[in-house]
């Protein structure tokens, strides 16, 4: 099972968060039993803002995420 989780803290949620995580919501639809998400507050690494959002997949943290590279990089563990 591949462990995603989205930093949706104010921060990271006016970047983009919110769309990667209804592109992961979707993904789980055609997934359910291979993908976890898990909403979390802040994961301090955006005090600075550029850094933001903020994913994290199983034990890769991914700063200043974007859409495709975080389906790829569920997609690479769910495959």
């Amino acid at each position: 099972m591949v462990k995603v989780q989205i930093c949706v803290g104010s921060h990271c949620s006016l970047v983009g968060a919110l769309n990667i995580l209804e592109t992961l919501e979707n993904l789980k639809e055609d997934y359910p039993e291979q993908i976890k998400i898990e909403r979390v507050k802040c994961m301090d690494r955006c005090g600075d803002i550029k850094n933001a959002p903020v994913v994290k997949v199983d034990d890769e943290l991914l700063t200043s995420a974007q859409n495709q590279v975080v389906i790829s990089k569920v997609m690479e563990r769910v495959e």
